[in-house]
């Protein structure tokens, strides 16, 4: 069984993202791809049982359907109190599970693909699964996936090649800004390169995939769609939250197209200046209900008007989480992503370095 662990050294670099657009890339090729995420962090609960969140989206798209505990094995501790509950003196209990889950997910597979959770090697380490256990559990290749507007840890980089040897195929650098590519091709690649590790594609940023759907945003702030229910499925890719003077409000607003704003149902004002500037998303805190002046005008724009219970300093702490930790992608984002990484990762470079070019396409 032939599998690839996709790693990185900071938590947040896009790894679900390059593990579902690999294997929809993979599978072009004519390859049965496996998937799993040993080690889950975001419990999502199905009628099977509870498993990562991320993981359940990805193997959606990969065309799998394993049940969660056989997806994720491993749930980290969402809280203290569960943390108190661990046994660290069960050392092997973990990893029987996740050699037993990937043994099942990878029979009759040409690859499977491994995805990582948090910083690696560390994470995991709470359930004796990290991931240099699980490497050498399962014996497994690990592609890093980096990005870059992160500060990239050149030096854990280093130390893993050193540890790693062969193991490590190489790093992905994703989501790279127009304005850095020149540099990045130019330094940062060759530099990597004399160091002994392979720059396996550079994948650059499109703000399309940090966007979340309003409907969605609705659902993760627990709030009561007021209007645009039935056609509104504009985009938010950041908030303003509307505690100025309406002068300076519309100033940061015309500077942040596209996002939501936060607003206290009471201030008509902001609203209604948001709506005369085309904001698609509305948050109203307070539990206040719109006026009917404002209700009518959002109907008019398509705009939607979201009422929240919670004060605007909450809701705003609430969606930078929501912001964040958003992972599920609709449709148009997901062939967003594999165009990305279809154009950036050489599929054929990679089945060389697994000795799998009898799979290449010809």
């Amino acid at each position: 069984m032939t599998g690839v662990y996709l790693g990185s050294t900071t938590a947040r670099a896009g790894k679900s993202l390059i593990a579902f657009s690999l294997g929809v890339l993979l599978q072009r090729q004519g390859l049965k791809v496996g998937y799993m995420k040993p080690v889950g962090r975001n419990p999502r609960k199905r009628d099977d049982g509870v498993g990562d969140g991320d993981a359940l989206v990805a193997q959606e798209i990969l065309g799998q359907n394993a049940t969660p505990g056989l997806l994720s094995p491993v749930m980290l501790p969402d809280s203290i109190h569960s943390l108190a509950l661990l046994d660290r003196n069960d050392k092997k209990s973990s990893l029987r599970l996740i050699a037993k889950a990937y043994a099942q997910i990878a029979h009759d597979k040409d690859l499977t693909l491994v995805s990582g959770t948090g910083p690696f090697p560390s994470t995991g380490a709470c359930r004796n699964a990290d991931g240099l256990a699980i490497l050498r559990e399962l014996g497994l290749k690990i592609i890093f996936v980096e990005r870059l507007n992160y500060p990239l840890d050149y030096d854990a980089l280093l130390l893993l090649k050193d540890q790693l040897q062969d193991d490590m195929l190489g790093v992905v650098l994703n989501d790279v800004a127009e304005n850095e590519l020149r540099d990045t091709e130019a330094y940062l690649v060759p530099w990597l390169e004399a160091q002994g590790i392979a720059v396996l594609g550079i994948v650059g940023h499109d703000q399309e995939l940090g966007m979340i759907r309003v409907l969605d945003l609705a659902q993760g702030l627990k709030g009561r769609v007021v209007t645009g229910t039935s056609r509104n499925k504009g985009m938010v890719k950041g908030f303003l939250i509307g505690t100025m003077q309406v002068d300076n409000f519309m100033m940061h607003l015309r500077r942040k197209p596209g996002s939501a704003v936060i607003v206290g149902g009471d201030r008509a004002d902001l609203q209604l200046a948001a709506l005369h500037a085309g904001s698609s998303c509305i948050i109203l805190t307070g539990n206040i209900p719109p006026s009917e002046l404002i209700r009518k005008r959002a109907e008019i724009c398509g705009a939607t008007l979201i009422s929240v219970r919670e004060d605007t300093y909450t809701v705003a702490r609430t969606m930078a989480r929501i912001l964040r930790s958003k992972k599920m992608l609709d449709l148009g984002q997901i062939r967003l992503a594999v165009s990305l990484v279809e154009k950036s990762l050489n599929v054929n470079t990679l089945l060389h370095k697994l000795d799998m070019a009898r799979h290449l396409n010809n």
